[in-house]
């Protein structure tokens, strides 16, 4: 089912196993969203050199700009080296080697003087957050509310309480979510057949008291052509209402070739021309 508000994530280990995680939960000061990333294990959650834990997070929220956006972690103990994260830029696509950054940070670490009490105190860690400005690739990748990273160590371990995520900016008046409701293996077969979804809009316009959107969709083909699936239609919404179209489907029929397809819903505001899109993906099989 759909989850309409503060998000959920998938963490993959990309060596020896994957976990999947349950629900994040997000909070909104104003316009500052953070969204707590479940690692899917007990805390604190120790990371170790040598692998990289991806992360595919949907905050709950799309933003129409975004000023800072930072990683924040409260590291229990460790000694590691460094730390840091890796992202691609989703504009541009995975597999240009020029899309591929890198950030990384050496840690710090301090010692307490010796007391009769604790005559070799252990070196304690610092803190370890990343922030990036509004004009990164980082940061616009998490316009639309959904991005993906990798975090590591290296050199050694770290054990942390606790990670989030922290966005500064100026969320959407229009917020569209659409999810697919079907199993992690799902395809379409051969012959055809449905793909159940969920959607919802939601206004956030505080300076309008009812605003009237338009809504409407098209399929993306295998070969990037369109396919109508339903034209323009109105959606009247109070200020925090939400629209919810739960239990949808979409028929595909035996000629559609085989291959991947995206289904982007698109919304807009005529009064300002605010437009927001959000989409799903499935693949229909050769068998």
């Amino acid at each position: 089912m759909l989850n309409k508000y503060p998000g959920c994530g998938v963490v993959l280990k990309n060596a020896i196993a994957s976990i999947t995680l349950s629900c994040a939960s997000a909070l909104v000061q104003a316009e500052t969203i953070s969204t707590k990333i479940d690692l899917g294990e007990p805390y604190p959650f120790i990371m170790e050199s040598g692998i990289e834990y991806r992360v595919e997070l949907d905050v709950g929220y799309k933003f129409d700009s975004i000023e800072k956006i930072c990683i924040n972690t409260e590291p229990k103990n460790g000694d590691a080296t460094a730390a840091g994260y890796r992202f691609t830029d989703e504009l541009v696509g995975p597999d240009d080697i020029i899309n591929k950054f890198m950030v990384m940070r050496l840690l710090s670490y301090s010692v307490d003087l010796p007391t009769p009490e604790n005559p070799d105190p252990a070196p304690q860690i610092g803190d370890i957050d990343f922030c990036e400005n509004g004009n990164s690739v980082f940061a616009n990748n998490f316009l639309d509310g959904e991005g993906e990273f990798k975090l590591f160590v290296s050199g050694g371990f770290v054990e942390f309480w606790d990670i989030e995520l922290v966005i500064e900016g100026a969320v959407s008046d229009i917020q569209l979510a659409i999810e697919i409701d079907e199993s992690a293996e799902f395809s379409v077969p051969s012959y055809g057949g449905r793909v159940n979804y969920d959607a919802s809009i939601r206004n956030l316009d505080s300076t309008q008291s009812l605003v009237t959107f338009e809504q409407w969709s098209v399929l993306k083909f295998p070969n990037g052509d369109s396919y109508p699936i339903h034209k323009s239609r109105d959606v009247v919404l109070n200020y925090s209402e939400a629209k919810d179209y739960t239990r949808n489907y979409l028929n595909i029929p035996a000629w559609f070739e085989v291959g991947d397809y995206e289904l982007i819903w698109y919304v807009t505001d005529p009064s300002t021309g605010n437009r927001v899109k959000d989409s799903l993906h499935f693949t229909k099989s050769a068998d």
